[in-house]
C-alpha cells in the first residue's frame, strides 16, 4: 500500500508539473527561448554554466555542480550561487528576512557536509582486517574467529538497514523536490514566495545528494564487509582443521565456578526482596521494576557463567576425544550426554535473553507519566529511580549482546562434538536417532507453540495449552454425564420402570452438576479466579439484559417444571393452541412432545409455565370419553340404552369392574330431527392417549349396535304444506301460499309481474 501511495504521488506531481508548464507558456516571463524550465524544449548552451538566479532556475541547475571534480572548484562555485542567494534574502523586508538567511546559513552547512562526503573519502576503521593464517589454532583462538565473525555480520546487518532506511529518505525527499519544481512554477517571478522556494528547492537538493553519496559510500561498506565474512568464514574452515584442542585450564575453571556460586547468592537475595511487600505508590514500583531488572541482569550473568562451564566440560571431552587413535573410539554415550547438557544449557540462555529483552525493551519505551503527578518533593527521587531504571534497561542489552556471543561459542564447540557423534552412528542407530532427534523437536516445537499466548483475558495471557485443557475437561464432563445417563437408563430397564419422573428429576440434576463442576474446573485451568463472585454476578446480570433473558427464563423453567412435577416425561397434554402429545423429554431450554402422528413439538419451558396447559395424566391414568348420537323420533328408549351399553362393553379400552365408572347412557335433548343421547365411558390408561382413534372405535361399535336392535338414525327432514287453489275460487287467488316455516311463496301473478318488470 505505502509503494502503490508513492507511484501515485509521483505521478500526481509529474502531471501537476506538466500542466503548470502548458499554463505558464503564455506568461511574458516565461516565453524566453533559454527558458531551462521549459520540459519540452531543454537544451544545453553556454548560459548553463553561468550562476543560476532564483528568478530563472533551471531544473538541472545542480548539474553543472555535480560534474565538478575538484572540491576547491566546487567550493568557489557554489559560493558564488548561495552568496547571490544571500543578497537576495538580505534585500527582503521585515520578519521573513532573518527566516531566509537562516535558511541560507542550513544550505552553506549542506554544501560543506557534501563536499565532505564526495571529495573526502574515509576507509571504515570498524571493520576487521584479514586474518593471516597459522600453522595450529587453540581452541581460545578458533573462538576468537568466531567473534570476528559475530562482529561483522553484526556490522553487516546495521549497514543493510541503513541502507534501506537511505533508499526510502531519497525517494521521500525527491517527491519534496518534484512539489517545490510545481510550485516554483506557479510563484510569481521575482517574489518573496519564490524566493523561499527556491531556498527549500536548493536545501532539499543538497539534502538529496548528500544521501545519494551516503548510499554509495554505505553499498561500498556492504561489498567489503560480505567480503570480510567470506574471508573470516574460510578462514574459521581452516583453523578447524589446524585446531589443537587442549583441556580447559583448572584455575579458570575453579574461578568460573566462584563467580556461579556468588550469583547464586545474589539470586537468593534478589528474589528474597522480590517477595516482600511492595509500596503501592510510584516510588514503590519503580523500585520494584528497578529490582526485576537487577534480577534480570543478574539471571543473564549466572547463565553466561553456565554455559562457559559447559563449555568447558565439551572442551575437556574433545581434548579427551583427540588423545584417542581415531574419534571412533571414544564412548558414543558419553559423547551424546555432553551433547544433551551442552544443548540443554543453550536453550535455557537462549529462554532468558528473550525474557529478558522483552523486559529491558518494554522498560525502555515506557513513560514516565507518573512524574507528572508527584508532588515537588517526590519528582526529584522519582527521577533518580526512573534514570537508573533506563540504565539497568540499557546494562541488559548490552550484556545480551554478550551471552549470544557465548551461546555462538558454544554452538561452535558443540558442533564438533555433534560431528563425532555422527561419524559414529552408521545404519540402523543412525537412523533411529535421526527419528527420535525429530521427534524431539517436533515435540518441542509443539510445546513451544502451545505456549505460545494467543490473548490476554483481564491483562493473563492465554496460551492454546489451557485451551486444549478446557477442551478435555468439558469433554471428559460429557462422557461423564453420557454414563451416568447410561446407567440410570440401564436401572430403568432393569427393573423394568417406565417414565419415572423422580430418575428422570435425578438424571437432569446429574447433568447439569456435572456440567457446572467441568465448566469451573476448565476456567480455573485458564487461569481465571472464580471467587470473585460478585463481577461474575455482574457479568451475568448484563449478559441476561442485553441478550441471554430468554435463556434463563426457559432454564428457570424447566428446574420449576421438573420440581413442581406438574409436567413428567410419559404425561400426555393438550395445549392452548389444540396440540396434543407425550412429554419425551424435558431440557434446560425447552420441552420436547411426541403428537400421534409421530411428530415431535420442541415448546420453549417459559411458555410451558406462562400458559394453560392441558395435563391428560397428572394424577390419575384413566378418563372419560363422551359420545353423542341421536335415534329417530318414536323409538324405545330402553332399547337404545341398552343397545349402546352392549357397544360400550364391546370395546377392548372400556374400564370395567370399577365402581363408579360405569358405562352411563344419557337422553339429553329432543331435537328438530332426532332424541339426542350421550354415552358415557371410562377410558383405560392405554387409550387415553389415542383420543381420535377412541372416538373413532365406540362410534363404529355404536353404530353396530344400533343397527342390530333396528333403530334408525335420523337425518335433517323437512315438511312443506301447499294451499291448492282451485279455478272458480277467484277471491282466494290473492291468497299468498305459505310454507311451514310461514314465509309467503310466489303466486303466478307474482310471476306475470316479475316478466312484466
Amino acid at each position: 500500500m505505502n509503494t502503490f501511495n508513492i507511484v501515485f504521488q509521483r505521478l500526481s506531481a509529474i502531471l501537476a508539473l506538466l500542466l503548470s508548464l502548458v499554463i505558464a507558456v503564455p506568461n511574458s516571463h516565461a516565453a524566453s527561448s533559454n527558458d531551462p524550465l521549459n520540459l519540452l524544449n531543454q537544451q544545453k548552451n553556454s548560459e548553463e554554466e553561468s550562476v543560476p538566479s532564483f528568478k530563472d532556475m533551471s531544473n538541472r541547475w545542480w548539474n553543472q555542480y555535480q560534474e565538478l571534480e575538484e572540491a576547491k572548484t566546487f567550493e568557489n562555485e557554489f559560493k558564488q550561487f548561495v552568496d547571490k542567494l544571500e543578497k537576495a534574502a538580505k534585500e527582503v523586508e521585515g520578519e521573513k528576512r532573518g527566516e531566509l538567511l537562516e535558511r541560507v546559513a542550513i544550505i552553506r552547512n549542506l554544501a560543506q557536509e557534501y563536499k565532505k562526503l564526495r571529495y573526502q573519502k574515509k576507509e571504515s576503521s570498524d571493520i576487521p582486517g584479514e586474518l593471516v593464517l597459522k600453522e595450529s589454532y587453540s581452541v581460545q583462538e578458533y573462538l576468537e574467529i568466531n567473534q570476528l565473525i559475530q562482529q561483522v555480520d553484526y556490522l553487516l546487518s546495521q549497514t543493510q538497514d541503513e541502507i534501506a532506511r537511505v533508499k526510502e529518505s531519497i525517494g521521500q525527499t525527491s517527491e519534496t523536490i518534484d512539489v517545490l519544481k510545481v510550485s516554483y512554477l506557479n510563484s510569481d517571478t521575482g517574489g518573496l514566495e519564490q524566493l523561499g522556494i527556491v531556498l527549500n528547492w536548493v536545501n532539499s537538493q543538497l539534502s538529496k545528494v548528500i544521501e545519494e553519496e551516503l548510499l554509495k559510500n554505505l553499498e561500498a561498506r556492504e561489498d567489503k564487509l560480505n567480503n570480510e565474512l567470506l574471508s573470516l568464514e574460510e578462514t574459521l574452515e581452516s583453523a578447524k582443521q589446524r585446531l589443537t584442542i587442549e583441556p580447559y585450564p583448572e584455575d579458570a575453571r575453579k574461578k568460573l565456578i566462584a563467580e556461579k556460586d556468588e550469583l547464586d547468592d545474589d539470586l537468593k537475595q534478589l528474589n528474597l526482596k522480590l517477595s516482600r511487600d511492595i509500596s503501592e505508590t510510584s516510588i514503590g514500583f519503580t523500585s520494584y521494576e528497578i529490582l526485576k531488572l537487577d534480577l534480570a541482569l543478574t539471571l543473564l550473568a549466572y547463565h553466561e557463567v553456565l554455559l562457559k562451564l559447559e563449555r568447558a566440560n565439551d572442551q575437556d571431552k574433545l581434548a579427551e576425544i583427540a588423545i584417542l587413535e581415531s574419534p571412533e573410539d571414544a564412548d558414543l554415550d558419553e559423547v551424546k550426554l555432553a551433547i544433551a547438557d551442552s544443548e540443554e544449557a543453550v536453550r535455557l540462555a537462549e529462554a532468558e535473553v528473550v525474557k529478558a529483552e522483552t523486559l529491558a525493551r518494554d522498560t525502555l519505551l515506557s513513560s514516565d507519566i507518573a512524574l507528572r503527578q508527584q508532588s515537588t518533593k517526590d519528582v526529584k527521587k522519582l527521577q533518580k529511580l526512573s534514570d537508573q531504571r533506563r540504565q539497568k534497561a540499557q546494562h541488559i542489552l548490552r550484556a545480551i549482546s554478550d551471552v549470544r556471543a557465548t551461546i555462538s561459542d558454544n554452538q561452535l564447540i558443540l558442533a564438533m562434538l555433534t560431528d563425532i557423534e555422527d561419524k559414529q552412528q552408521t545404519g540402523l542407530n543412525k537412523t533411529w536417532d535421526s527419528v527420535k532427534e525429530f521427534t524431539v523437536d517436533a515435540w518441542d516445537a509443539t510445546v513451544q507453540f502451545a505456549n505460545k499466548p494467543l490473548f490476554s483475558i483481564n491483562e493473563r495471557p492465554i496460551t492454546l495449552l489451557p485451551l486444549i485443557q478446557l477442551f478435555f475437561i468439558v469433554l471428559v464432563g460429557y462422557l461423564v454425564s453420557k454414563l451416568v445417563s447410561f446407567i440410570i437408563h440401564r436401572f430403568e430397564k432393569r427393573h423394568k420402570i417406565k417414565n419415572s419422573s423422580g430418575l428422570y428429576l435425578l438424571h437432569r440434576l446429574i447433568h447439569y452438576l456435572i456440567i457446572f463442576i467441568a465448566a469451573v474446573a476448565g476456567f480455573s485451568a485458564l487461569g481465571l479466579n472464580l471467587s470473585n463472585l460478585t463481577l461474575i454476578a455482574g457479568a451475568l446480570s448484563v449478559g441476561i439484559g442485553f441478550g441471554l433473558q430468554n435463556l434463563v427464563s426457559n432454564f428457570v423453567s424447566g428446574l420449576t417444571i421438573m420440581f413442581e412435577k406438574t409436567l413428567k416425561v410419559g404425561d400426555y397434554i393438550e395445549l392452548e393452541d389444540g396440540t396434543t402429545g407425550q412429554v419425551k423429554e424435558i431440557k434446560t431450554r425447552s420441552t420436547r412432545i411426541n403428537t400421534n402422528d409421530n411428530i415431535d413439538v420442541i415448546i420453549p419451558n417459559s411458555y410451558m409455565v406462562t400458559n394453560i396447559v392441558t395435563n391428560w395424566t397428572l394424577k390419575e391414568s384413566t378418563r372419560r370419553v363422551k359420545i353423542p348420537f341421536g335415534v329417530a323420533y318414536g323409538t324405545d328408549k330402553d332399547i337404545v340404552k341398552k343397545a349402546a351399553m352392549e357397544a360400550a362393553t364391546n370395546v377392548q379400552y372400556t374400564l370395567r369392574n370399577v365402581p363408579g365408572k360405569e358405562p352411563e347412557v344419557w337422553l339429553t335433548e329432543f331435537g328438530d330431527n332426532s332424541i339426542n343421547f350421550l354415552l358415557l365411558v371410562w377410558v383405560a390408561h392405554f387409550g387415553v392417549r389415542r383420543p381420535t382413534r377412541i372416538k373413532s372405535i365406540y362410534m363404529w361399535e355404536l353404530d353396530t349396535a344400533l343397527k342390530k336392535y333396528g333403530i334408525d338414525i335420523p337425518f335433517p327432514q323437512r315438511d312443506v304444506h301447499l294451499n291448492i287453489v282451485k279455478d272458480g275460487d277467484k277471491d282466494s287467488s290473492s291468497l299468498p301460499l305459505q310454507s311451514i316455516t310461514g314465509e309467503s311463496l310466489p303466486t303466478k301473478n307474482d310471476n306475470n309481474k316479475s316478466k312484466d318488470d
